[in-house]
């Protein structure tokens, strides 16, 4: 299956992003597994890394950049953004 980096963006924006600022959190993680899953994708499917881990996604939610666990090739990828005040 073939999933768009700007489906991928839309689903985190919707799913991580705008349920954590409703409750006031600092920060977001994003469970790559969990990403792939909704999407039928392979957990360890590199273009979700790609289209999160970007400056784009960064800069349309207004998040800063803090670890990303896909560079390593970790078991469980996980990537870490503090919420920026909007």
């Amino acid at each position: 299956m073939s999933v768009s980096k700007d489906t991928i963006r839309s689903f985190c924006k919707e799913n991580y992003i705008n349920p954590a600022r409703s409750r006031g959190d600092s920060h977001i993680t994003i469970r790559i597994a969990e990403v792939a899953r909704a999407f039928g994708l392979e957990p360890d499917s590199h273009v979700i890394c790609d289209a999160v881990w970007s400056t784009e996604f960064e800069m349309e939610n207004n998040l800063f950049r803090v670890s990303n666990s896909c560079l390593r090739n970790s078991k469980v990828s996980n990537m870490v953004f503090r919420v920026l005040p909007e």
